[in-house]
């Protein structure tokens, strides 16, 4: 297992494979994001940090990976093992097998205009500082998420870290730190949110 540090807030960092919306993540308990993106609790133990994309997306650079229910960007459930994994039918090739490459990009620019700058809708990446573990399961690694948007971007761009949250879920912001596991007060956590939404 790789334990890796978290950048430092405000670090500008390029980022790339699996993104989502704000609206999959924002000030969650590592049990609720966990649940949320499709991961494993455990890869939380040791902490995270969301960035924030800051530069577009050309419709070129990503895949459609369907929502965060499909683990991995692909159909069924997740293996015990990742060869057994690696044979389940990619969302991508399925949807471009059914509409056609025409239909494909149109589903992809559709995707596009509903991402926002700011706001629920604007795109983030989660970083665990437990990393990938190569070889383990991914049925304990990447289990099935709540549904969230699910892309694949396929070359770095450039995000920015806005809050990192350490082993004991305690989320730090410029300026302003809280608890936000399952019992957080509700101010705090929303404050955390509306940073999330606008930094």
């Amino acid at each position: 297992m790789t334990i890796a540090p978290l950048p430092p807030l405000g670090a500008e960092v390029l980022l790339d494979r699996n993104i989502t919306k704000n609206s999959a993540v924002g000030p969650r308990s590592a049990r609720a994001l966990a649940e949320s993106l499709g991961f494993g609790t455990w890869r939380f133990a040791q902490g995270w940090a969301i960035a924030v994309l800051i530069e577009p997306i050309e419709r070129t650079q990503f895949q459609l990976h369907g929502i965060t229910l499909r683990s991995g960007g692909r159909l069924g459930a997740p293996a015990a093992t990742p060869e057994e994994d690696e044979a389940r039918a990619m969302v991508h090739d399925t949807i471009l097998a059914e509409h056609g490459s025409e239909g494909y990009e149109r589903l992809k620019s559709v995707a596009l205009a509903s991402i926002t700058p700011k706001g629920q809708d604007r795109v983030v990446k989660v970083l665990t500082a437990i990393r990938h573990v190569p070889g383990a399961s991914p049925r304990s690694q990447y289990p099935m998420g709540g549904g969230g948007a699910q892309w694949f971007l396929k070359k770095p761009h450039r995000f920015r870290i806005v809050m990192t949250v350490d082993g004991n879920e305690i989320a730090r912001i410029p300026g302003f730190s809280a608890f936000i596991g399952d019992s957080a007060p509700y101010d705090d956590r929303a404050r955390l949110a509306r940073y999330l939404e606008s930094a």
